[in-house]
């Protein structure tokens, strides 16, 4: 509940609210809390009305399929959306890890710092490429 709501509904509270208001401030406020509460009425009863009308017509519905002898279990598979085929989630398509191969059969995955002897053989105009192992 709203504050305001909460002090129209307590006599005490509203008429604090309201001790400052005019009559013709009166009259106009509770003129528009009556439109407001025939509005909400008029949409209930049109409400209530979409309802009895769906379930005469869910009602006759029921009669016709019972009187022509379907299988309701039947009926009510094939209005069930057909689900679709799940797609697969693609399997990791990630590299697998690369390793550098340097000197006397040394590696380096390739994390962390370059280690020197093969920063040394880098700087020497060599790139990573060609210390790159293929299996």
């Amino acid at each position: 509940m709203t504050d305001i709501i909460k002090q129209l509904t307590q006599p005490r509270r509203a008429k604090a609210l309201f001790k400052h208001a005019n009559i013709e401030q009166l009259d106009r406020i509770l003129n528009i809390v009556t439109e407001i509460k025939t509005e909400k009425e008029h949409d209930a009863q049109k409400q209530a009305e979409h309802e009895q009308q769906e379930r005469k017509a869910l009602e006759e519905m029921r009669e016709e399929i019972l009187n022509k002898g379907l299988d309701f279990d039947k009926l009510v598979s094939l209005m069930k959306p057909q689900r679709k085929a799940k797609k697969r989630k693609s399997t990791s398509t990630k590299d697998a890890p690369k390793t550098y191969r340097y000197g006397d059969n040394k590696t380096w995955n390739g994390e962390g710092n370059v280690p020197e002897e093969m920063q040394k053989m880098l700087d020497e105009g060599l790139e990573l490429a060609d210390f790159l192992q293929t299996e």
